[in-house]
Order: structure tokens, then sequence, then C-alpha cells
């Protein structure tokens, strides 16, 4: 039983060293060429940080502060709440509101990052 396993670990050593001398054999030592993904195409000239954010891709979305989805938010929330059986609607509503009570306390510490690409967006 003992050689069994010694050829089948044998073998498998053998795959594995036949499957890293191919990804040493196709990798690009001279590293991989990206096109650019934005191409100013205008004769407005933008600065560096309006060119990163307009680089992160047209899926990236700016995180918008929580006073300004603040009342869809609440009753998006009750809602749903309401669709649910009666009998547990008013623990859902207690959990809610804490909940949102954590995300409305959060807005003052909102990522300055998202603040200043908002502003470069408005720009």
């Amino acid at each position: 039983m003992r050689a069994h396993y010694n050829n089948l670990n044998f073998k498998l050593d053998i795959l594995q060293n036949k499957q890293q001398d191919k990804n040493r054999t196709h990798h690009n030592t001279h590293g991989q060429h990206f096109y650019p993904r934005t191409v100013n195409l205008t004769k407005i000239k933008f600065t560096t940080e309006e060119m990163k954010l307009l680089n992160n891709g047209l899926q990236y979305s700016i995180e918008q502060p929580p006073r300004k989805y603040w009342t869809n938010l609440i009753m998006e929330t009750e809602q749903a709440i309401k669709l649910m059986d009666a009998k547990v609607q008013n623990p859902f509503r207690i959990l809610a509101a804490k909940k949102l009570r954590q995300i409305f306390t959060s807005d003052s510490h909102q990522n300055v990052t998202h603040k200043r690409q908002a502003y470069t967006m408005k720009t």
C-alpha cells in the first residue's frame, strides 16, 4: 500500500513540475501592455487628478453622503418592513432604527477621498 502512495506522490510531483515549467515559459518578462482607459480627444486639458478619476472607468461610483439619500432610505426601509409578518415588524423596526442612526452619525466621518473625487467631478 505504501508503494502505491509513493508512486502517486511521484506522479503528482512530476505533474506539478510540468505545470510550473509551463507557467514560467509563457510568462511575459517585459510586463503586460495595457492601453490607456481614457483618451482625451478634445482640446480641454485635464489635470492629473481628473485623469485619475476618469481612468477608474465607467463602472466606478463615487460614494454620496447619506444626507442626499436619507429620506429615500428611511421610506424604503419602512416599506420593506411593512411587507413582513405583523409579529416581526416591531423588532425589525428597532434594528433598522439602530442601523439608520449609525449611518447618520457616521456621516461626519465621510472619507476625504470621496469628497475630493466629488469636488473633482464637479469641476
